[in-house]
């Protein structure tokens, strides 16, 4: 049995997507960060850092426990876990480049849009979604089939609101994100209520 320990944020939200996407049983922990439950004894044996998500896996590798934190790294522990989206074996490299350009560089600077009022930051947001845009045309996903690299970058790019750095001005971006949004497990995770 898998536990999730998230909240209602973005990264909270990704690994619920995940979870709910790998079909796998779930309980989910809501763990209220406004109240500091992260802060916890009880929370910080499973993540040192006191940061949500995190999970623990009762079946892990070897039939033993098994604790990941950090959303990204949850998503990819489940997709191995379930052996689905991660891509084919030609398409795998084009999963694990997309997951890593969204982790490293999306996710960082959408999530800095509106906390952080400076103008490299914008353009920054707008080179990475006209990459993506470029990226998407005349495609469904980031790689050949619905993958992790889709999973990933959703939470962050669903929640960019900013009056100059709009989704709706890059146009494939704005088709995928609603794609991604029509999957029944996703739909699920986004109207999970927290608190």
């Amino acid at each position: 049995m898998i536990d999730l320990y998230a909240w209602g944020t973005t990264n909270g939200r990704r690994a619920l997507v995940m979870v709910e996407e790998s079909g796998l049983p779930f309980i989910l922990n809501q763990i209220n960060i406004q109240k500091g439950d992260q802060k916890t004894p009880e929370y910080a044996k499973i993540n040192p850092f006191r940061k949500i998500p995190a999970l623990v896996d009762s079946e892990g590798p070897g039939g033993k426990p098994a604790t990941v934190f950090e959303s990204v790294a949850i998503c990819f522990y489940l997709a191995e876990k379930c052996g689905r989206f991660l891509g084919s074996a030609s398409d795998h490299p084009d999963v694990l480049k997309w997951s890593m350009f969204h982790a490293t560089n999306v996710l960082c600077t959408m999530g800095s849009l509106g906390r952080i009022d400076h103008p490299s930051f914008e353009e920054n947001a707008l080179k990475q979604l006209g990459t993506m845009n470029e990226h998407l045309a005349g495609r469904d996903w980031f790689a050949a089939e619905f993958s992790i690299a889709d999973i990933i970058p959703f939470t962050r790019i669903n929640g960019v609101s900013h009056e100059r750095v709009k989704v709706s001005d890059f146009p494939n971006v704005a088709a995928w994100l609603q794609r991604v949004s029509d999957r029944p497990a996703v739909r699920r995770a986004m109207e999970c209520k927290f608190g």
